[in-house]
């Protein structure tokens, strides 16, 4: 299916590049303040800093806790639990840079070179309702039940990019090839586990598949000692923007996908993996086999297996973004925005909605909902600040509450994240 959708995505972006004659015709944002100019003898630029995290469940004001210290009782725990909206719990963000540029077109065409860089740290933490209430409450108030456990899991990347490819500066359509670098990571998950114990606390089965993988090399040095290094791993993806824009009405919609591809990972990376499996259907306080006592006493025999070794050399997906998002402009000072994200980690779909008002030529305010991702429901505002003829400062923040840590007003917030753009508007030709 992968396959599938790099190959269809290519072609349509190739196909697109190459004709710009139809109903649906490519943006000219030249019109626009804050926007990258269509035709170009210098083509546009940005240079992107970010750093985001959010959640579905665990609120600032519990991880204030956490820190302050204190007794956590269930007021606390109470609504994180009855948050767990489809049984899963989420947290996760990135933190990152970017450059995206685009030199003049060629002579006596439309097509200029294109390119992008960047590098990113993403992290991503996932546990079912079950394994939040065994952890903070015990088993004791859902005995009789099964406490499902698959679907856990953590895992984190770091990734440095290089794109390079043409694009149409009349339309704006753009295509890249990337190369993608993972400089390090690691990922531990529970494929399938469970624990049942019986009502009346006297039977009990369990079962936990789990495994772990560190992507770094390890090596023992001459004192015996362990060092660690990078163990990088290459990947090939695609990445690219096509604007579309009506010819009678003021809508426009824009799909852009980024590193749409395969990785390849070195062998050598350090793998655990771990199967347990027990079960009883009676457990007396005394006697000669298994019995509280002996359990109490640490002699409990288990059906275990461990094993542990290097990694071969495998193919997995790269952390790829698509998005679409509609555009309408009823107005040169008034824009109404709603667009859906996928990819890079994210567990759910990110849909948001939202307005910006453009006031003069040197400013644009804006307001935006967002629900998904790592998280439910939030908000997100931006300014843009155009400093000279051609340049835009562009500063966005989302879930602005959760910035103010260790205060009350952050109690009900879920994330937080900061983005500072700058961009180069594309000279006229």
């Amino acid at each position: 299916m992968a396959y599938r959708l790099i190959f269809s995505t290519t072609c349509l972006a190739l196909s697109s590049l190459a004709s710009s004659a139809n109903v649906l015709s490519v943006v000219d944002k030249s019109s626009k303040p804050d926007s990258i100019a269509v035709k170009s003898e210098n083509g546009g630029a940005s240079m992107s800093i970010w750093a985001t995290q959010s959640g579905n469940v665990i609120s600032t004001g519990f991880a204030n806790n956490l820190i302050n210290g204190g007794f956590i009782d269930h007021d606390i725990l109470d609504p994180i639990l009855e948050a767990h909206k489809g049984g899963l719990g989420y947290v996760g963000g990135s933190v990152g840079w970017e450059k995206v540029w685009t030199a003049k077109p060629f002579n006596g065409s439309d097509l200029a070179l294109c390119g992008s860089m960047g590098s990113e740290s993403i992290y991503d933490v996932r546990w079912t309702s079950d394994m939040f209430e065994l952890l903070w409450y015990g088993n004791g108030g859902h005995t009789g039940r099964v406490d499902v456990f698959s679907g856990t899991g953590v895992r984190a990347g770091v990734f440095n990019r290089f794109g390079l490819g043409l694009e149409n500066s009349k339309t704006q359509q753009r295509l890249e090839l990337s190369v993608v670098q993972r400089l390090g990571g690691a990922e531990w998950s529970i494929p399938y586990g469970y624990l049942w114990v019986s009502e009346d606390a006297d039977s009990l089965a369990s079962y936990l598949q789990t495994e772990g993988r560190l992507h770094a090399r390890i090596d023992s040095t001459d004192s015996g000692a362990l060092s660690m290094g990078f163990l990088p791993s290459y990947g090939i993806g695609i990445s690219g923007r096509m604007p579309l824009v009506s010819e009678t009405l003021p809508i426009r919609f824009e799909i852009v996908f980024k590193d749409l591809g395969l990785l390849f990972e070195s062998e050598g990376s350090s793998v655990a993996w771990f199967q347990e499996g027990f079960s009883t259907t009676g457990l007396p306080l005394y006697g000669d086999s298994l019995t509280i006592e002996s359990i109490s006493n640490g002699d409990l025999a288990v059906d275990s297996l461990l094993l542990t070794g290097n990694s071969a050399q495998r193919m997995t997906l790269l952390p790829s973004r698509l998005s679409a998002e509609f555009i309408y402009e009823p107005s040169e000072k008034l824009m109404f925005m709603m667009s859906v994200k996928s990819g890079g980690w994210m567990p759910e779909l990110l849909y948001s909605a939202g307005i910006e008002w453009i006031p003069s030529d040197k400013i644009a305010l804006g307001v935006e909902g967002r629900y998904g991702g790592w998280g439910g429901l939030r908000s997100a505002v931006w300014a843009k600040w155009r400093y000279s003829n051609r340049r835009i400062l562009v500063v966005q923040i989302e879930s602005p509450l959760g910035l103010f840590f260790n205060k009350p007003i952050s109690n009900n917030s879920y994330g937080r994240g900061v983005t500072f753009r700058l961009e180069r508007i594309a000279s006229k030709r």
